[in-house]
């Protein structure tokens, strides 16, 4: 079954830990102060205010995700469940770049629960019931955004991300659908050849802004595809395209000057944790390439997608 080997290996992980004394069911829960408001100055503008403002947010995120990765799923709950009873994240943004931070943390969210086994949800399907509201308020929120939906970029990707990974979590049609409308422009903006001319003006940061993209079109034909939706085959099979670009690209950097001869500047994550894509693509794909790419940066952990992304979407790689 596709990512059993993995998921039995995360198993025996837990099991071996747990010999040593490394896992603990008593284990305190560690649940970060609820944020009211997410607001800070855009990562461009003051990177400094940004990484201050983000902080707590992101503490919170990554105590969640640390959860899911170690199967803690009550620890998942109790921690979602106070952030939702205090309506955390819904107060008044001024700014801009507080949108895309509430977007990409309500995706984060969506993804650690879809990530829980069906037997647990049943189980706790109260819990689950008093913090959807919440979610889809994030969602609505996103998708009423402004300082998103002008953009027509890889944020409204995102944001159609965020809107089919909360739906699907509280199985709310209307807000897949509002999600789709927004994977789809992307998928329709890839051209013949698999670039995004919106992220090619970006100049130096342009195959950054590619690789950023494609993750949220990625993720989002996974999640629709139990809806009998293939995105993948769309405008020609254009996420195919964009993927084959990004991947030459890793594969020999060179190769981008064909979309721009901009030499090119990249963040420390961009060929790392970014290419979690890669992740269900091969599952998707089997592209003989992607093994040898995927190996060495394995496990691929995303702060907007739940976690341990390996562990959640990963397939046997042939020969590792």
């Amino acid at each position: 079954m596709r990512r059993a080997y993995l998921r039995t290996l995360f198993a025996l992980s837990l099991a071996v830990g747990a010999g040593f004394g490394l896992v603990h069911a008593a284990r305190a829960c560690e649940i970060p102060a609820p944020v009211q408001t997410i607001d800070p100055p855009g990562f461009y503008d003051d990177a400094a205010g940004y990484a201050r403002d983000v902080k707590p947010m992101r503490n919170f995120i990554a105590q969640l995700n640390a959860s899911a990765d170690k199967g803690d799923w009550t620890c998942v709950l109790s921690q979602l469940r106070t952030w939702a009873d205090a309506d955390a994240l819904m107060g008044k943004i001024s700014g801009y770049q507080g949108h895309y931070e509430r977007s990409w943390a309500g995706t984060d969210f969506a993804m650690v629960l879809l990530r829980m086994p069906s037997d647990i949800r049943k189980r706790n399907q109260a819990q689950l019931d008093a913090i959807a509201p919440w979610l889809e308020r994030i969602a609505i929120a996103t998708r009423n955004a402004e300082a998103i939906n002008h953009l027509h970029n890889n944020l409204v990707y995102w944001a159609g991300l965020n809107l089919i990974a909360i739906g699907t979590a509280t199985d709310n049609s209307d807000l897949i659908n509002s999600g789709l409308l927004r994977i789809r422009e992307g998928i329709r903006d890839i051209g013949p050849d698999g670039a995004l001319a919106r992220e090619v003006k970006r100049g130096d940061r342009a195959l950054h802004y590619h690789t950023f993209a494609l993750i949220p079109l990625v993720f989002a034909a996974e999640l629709v595809q139990r809806r009998h939706i293939d995105l993948y085959r769309e405008n020609g099979h254009a996420i195919g395209r964009l993927a084959n670009l990004v991947i030459n690209a890793v594969v020999d950097p060179a190769s981008f000057e064909k979309i721009t001869p901009i030499k090119q500047a990249l963040f420390p994550w961009t060929l790392q944790d970014e290419l979690c894509w890669m992740e269900p693509y091969y599952a998707h794909v089997r592209d003989p390439r992607l093994p040898a790419l995927i190996a060495p940066r394995r496990p691929f952990s995303e702060w907007r997608l739940g976690g341990n992304v390996t562990a959640a979407w990963g397939a046997e790689l042939p020969g590792h």
